[in-house]
């Protein structure tokens, strides 16, 4: 129970109208304090026994399905069971694995909202036997079921005397899904996925167009019907389909828990795989994952199509971070195994390793010859901050030299790593689409897979 601004006027009241009967007869003849203490008190129990008899009812309406790192958009339903208009307050409280975001970065992509607000309390106004919504724009950091805690709720007393405390269940449960491509396909070219045609001299799987010869052109791609018709050299151009095999490596060790963006660095890896995934078997290409810590932990062939797709995002669905040292080697030794032919292998992990024997560099050496291994590791902004920034305390030149450290033994990482024969690259988590999909894209154009 919280007094309202009524009940302590008529608190101070009854206290001055004590004093004033303690010093003067005329006004101490008869207790006016008391009366307005007793007055208090029994309005106070109406309030109590009114607003335990009215029911009031909360839902999360589409809180069924969220998705990791995205910010949504969900609407709180109160309702109101009695026959009498109710005033309360509300503060929404968040399950684990979810936190409130700000309305006005609804929809953008993961990794947006650094840190989100302080969750403020809601004022509404019930109708008798009606109902009142708000809307809270939610960001789920965390895969797996999540169950809605009680609503915490205010009502105001129908003299206005005080506000008394409920706890409502809304019996909400959240499933939280690895993110799809959704609105990124168009920002991204999902034309150029999967069996896009690349144009081919020469024979081929479908003719592509005709054109005028230029110089150059093999003799066998000219068309002599075409030429004899129009008197003019003409040259057959057909269309190619690539379909390719790509492996997915995603690193779930202890690495995997450090925080970017107010999300770890699993939560962007298992978006990046879940969206991959789907932007390359829309266009027919085979992928496959590997999730590992110190060994494989879930394995997925490779793939084709939807199924294929919703085999990874099955595989991918509920992954929590292991306490424990990953091991690369490991899962590459799967790849060669599960693998015949060449295809592209993405390794999502911490690009940080001190040692050029290690595991990382190791599994490099192994896919190298056979396959094209492309290793992409995280990057956050604090460390460009921690490294160039101002001193203002004691610690903040050894924080310096130590993210100085940290971004140069990543850098000869990516060196070492290029000249074993892999592609290494880090990207900051508002480009890690990007870059992977331009990546990606520019090797099927170059026939590099």
């Amino acid at each position: 129970m919280n007094l309202t601004p009524l009940a302590i006027v008529a608190l101070v009241a009854a206290a001055l109208l004590g004093v004033a009967g303690t010093w003067s007869d005329s006004v101490g003849e008869f207790p006016w304090w008391r009366l307005v203490v007793v007055l208090l008190i029994a309005g106070l129990t109406y309030e109590f026994a009114a607003i335990r008899g009215r029911g009031i009812s909360a839902a999360w309406r589409s809180a069924g399905r969220l998705f990791l790192g995205r910010v949504e958009t969900l609407e709180l339903e109160l309702g109101n069971l009695s026959s009498r208009a109710l005033t309360l307050r509300t503060l929404p409280l968040l399950p684990d694995g979810v936190v409130e975001a700000d309305e006005t970065a609804a929809g953008a992509s993961a990794g947006d909202p650094a840190e989100p607000p302080p969750i403020e309390a809601r004022e509404l106004r019930l109708p008798a036997r009606g109902a009142a919504r708000t809307q809270v724009a939610v960001r789920a950091i965390e895969l797996g079921a999540h169950e809605w805690p009680p609503l915490p709720v205010r009502v105001l007393g129908p003299l206005g005397l005080a506000w008394w405390s409920r706890k409502i269940g809304t019996d909400a449960r959240s499933t939280v899904l690895p993110d799809t491509l959704g609105r990124r396909a168009t920002i991204t070219g999902s034309a150029e996925a999967g069996s896009a045609p690349q144009s081919r001299l020469g024979g081929g799987h479908e003719l592509h167009q005709l054109r005028e010869y230029r110089s150059g052109d093999p003799r066998h791609t000219i068309d002599w019907k075409a030429t004899a018709r129009t008197s003019r050299l003409i040259t057959r151009v057909f269309s190619e389909d690539q379909h390719l095999e790509i492996m997915i490596l995603l690193d779930a060790g202890r690495t995997s828990r450090t925080e970017f963006d107010g999300m770890s660095q699993l939560g962007h890896y298992v978006n990046l795989a879940a969206r991959f995934a789907e932007y390359c078997g829309s266009g027919d290409d085979r992928v496959g994952l590997v999730v590992y810590a110190d060994r494989p932990l879930r394995v997925v062939p490779p793939g084709r199509g939807h199924s294929g797709v919703l085999a990874i995002r099955h595989a991918l669905a509920g992954l929590e971070p292991h306490p424990i040292e990953s091991d690369a080697l490991e899962a590459a030794l799967r790849v060669r195994r599960l693998v015949r032919h060449r295809c592209l292998t993405i390794v999502l992990t911490d690009l940080y390793e001190s040692s050029s024997t290690g595991r990382l560099a190791q599994s490099a050496r192994l896919l190298a010859p056979k396959h094209l291994p492309m290793m992409i590791g995280l990057l956050g902004d604090e460390v460009a901050t921690l490294a160039d920034g101002e001193a203002r305390e004691w610690l903040d030149p050894y924080r310096s030299l130590a993210a100085r450290a940290y971004a140069r033994q990543v850098r000869a990482n990516i060196a070492r790593l290029g000249a074993l024969g892999a592609l290494a690259m880090t990207a900051r988590p508002e480009e890690l689409d990007r870059k992977v999909l331009g990546q990606y894209r520019l090797l099927r154009a170059q026939h590099r897979v």
